[in-house]
């Protein structure tokens, strides 16, 4: 399908992937993958639109999981110009089916396990979606017998790269359009080349473990194609296995969101696994600076925060190895500063107006990899010193940060409400030593109703929420606390996810 002129990104992909076809892009588990695998996705991809009728089909849904095939169908669809609706394999069956119905793209990319989970085929049959199946053979893409048609798609010239779920840092989850010019723009402003007509292979792998379905995943995995970088792929982060992996591919730079950070910190590994590593990069949710010291003490690798989000298409500002050796003592705690392109400001919560410098208010940005011309308000508390470093300090709604995945409390609360036993339903954050905030709920039940046990209700929203959205413990409970104007007291909620006091004996 033809590829419109204003596309480097596309290009630039194809360019790469033909560069040295037997070389090794993709490593994952004890096998190497060559560049020539995620070749064969696009030819694939191309070849079995057009067996089923639908060569200008446009919009692919892929039920992202951190595999090889996976992988080589988001590279596929990118380098061919089409659009990624990302699907979340951590939904449960209920949920997933309905992302399908909703959203309706007219083709669907899945393992064999999603395709055999209650609800799937049928709901790609519902709107006609072409099914492809991923393999990690010397096939990435195969086709996958149907018992519907498959309904021709005419092809949209849209920008649109990535119709992406955030998970809630500017808002309430949503999807979002993550545009080729956003991802190009990101991608330069990152250093990686886009434009670029040069390829240069990498012999330092980049380690992936963040799912494909987050913006930290679904960006590097497309960065690292774009630089010519071996990707070492882990379908989950697990700490001897990542370790493992360090030692193996030796990387210059490895990532390390705040939850596996503090998890290596907690680990009995040794310094000699980070023989090679200069920088650790930080991002996902705030890293308090006593870890980022900690680690630094004992692994002899400074910490480099970032700080983004998905409607930003990745990070707008950070810490690079200059910067930190500069300015790391006296900015302390900062995020970093914005990056090139990037313009930020802290305004007034309720006037709207830049605040001075050192004054928290909300945190506005703007730049071309982010939505529109002007400021983006985002729900983040910070300030911006002389010297141009950020602070974050907190949010200025109520969304729960479990290990950098952004949880809005209504989408758990109108799952539970839903429930034909439940009358009313809040949730909220407690604070958790690893994940650094983890989300509970209370419930009250209907007149008459029987009253559902916890397991009960945290089946029914497994069904329907993803993974991390799923509160640790669900209290059944006469009323939920109110305020005096009859709004749900949260911290009252809290407290009754709190200890029970110790009595002396």
């Amino acid at each position: 399908m033809p590829i419109p002129d204003d596309r480097p990104l596309p290009v630039r992909l194809r360019r790469v992937l033909s560069a040295v076809p037997e070389a090794t892009a993709l490593i994952f588990e004890d096998r190497g993958y060559p560049w020539a695998f995620l070749r064969r996705a696009v030819d694939d991809l191309d070849r079995l639109l057009a067996e089923a009728g639908a060569p200008d089909a446009h919009r692919i849904g892929i039920v992202l999981r951190n595999r090889p095939g996976h992988l080589a169908a988001l590279v596929a669809v990118l380098a061919t110009g089409r659009q990624v609706v990302t699907l979340s394999p951590f939904h449960g069956d209920v949920a997933l089916a309905e992302d399908i119905r909703t959203l309706a793209p007219q083709v669907v990319v899945a393992g064999g396990a999603d395709w055999a989970r209650p609800g799937v085929a049928s709901a790609a049959a519902e709107v006609a979606a072409v099914p492809l199946e991923t393999g990690e053979d010397d096939r990435p893409l195969r086709g996958r017998a149907a018992d519907w048609s498959p309904a021709p798609g005419a092809a949209e010239r849209g920008d649109v790269a990535v119709l992406m779920q955030t998970s809630g840092t500017t808002g309430r989850p949503k999807r979002v359009e993550l545009t080729y010019r956003k991802l190009t723009a990101a991608f330069e402003a990152s250093g990686t080349p886009v434009a670029s007509s040069e390829v240069r292979l990498r012999t330092h792998p980049a380690i992936l473990w963040t799912s494909l379905v987050h913006i930290g995943g679904l960006y590097f995995a497309i960065a690292n194609v774009a630089a010519g970088l071996q990707t070492a792929l882990l379908e989950r982060f697990d700490v001897q296995k990542w370790a493992a992996l360090v030692r193996r591919t030796r990387p210059r730079r490895v990532r390390l969101a705040p939850t596996p950070l503090r998890m290596v910190l907690q680990s009995d590994l040794s310094a000699d696994v980070f023989e090679g590593v200069e920088t650790v990069s930080s991002g996902t949710a705030p890293l308090p600076p006593e870890d980022a010291e900690r680690f630094t003490a004992r692994f002899g690798v400074p910490v480099l925060s970032v700080y983004g989000a998905t409607e930003f298409a990745g990070a707008i500002a950070g810490w690079d190895l200059a910067l930190h050796r500069k300015w790391w003592t006296a900015k302390r705690g900062s995020v970093g500063r914005a990056f090139p392109s990037i313009a930020l400001r802290v305004v007034d919560r309720a006037t709207g107006e830049p605040v001075s410098a050192g004054a928290v208010g909300v945190l506005e940005a703007k730049g071309a990899q982010l939505p529109g011309d002007g400021w983006v308000r985002t729900t983040d508390l910070a300030s911006l010193d002389d010297d141009g470093f950020l602070y974050i300090h907190g949010r200025a709604d109520d969304a729960i940060n479990r290990g950098g995945f952004k949880i809005v409390p209504s989408v758990i609360e109108d799952a539970l409400r839903a429930h034909p036993a439940v009358r009313d339903a809040a949730a909220v954050g407690i604070p958790d030593e690893r994940l650094g905030e983890v989300p509970v709920a209370a419930v009250t039940i209907r007149d008459g109703a029987v009253v559902p046990g916890a397991s009960e209700l945290g089946q029914w929203l497994a069904e329907r929420l993803a993974r991390y959205h799923l509160p640790t413990e669900i209290k059944v409970v006469g009323e939920l606390p109110r305020t005096p104007s009859m709004k749900v007291s949260r911290p009252d909620v809290q407290a009754l996810f709190e200890p029970a006091p110790r009595t002396m004996a």
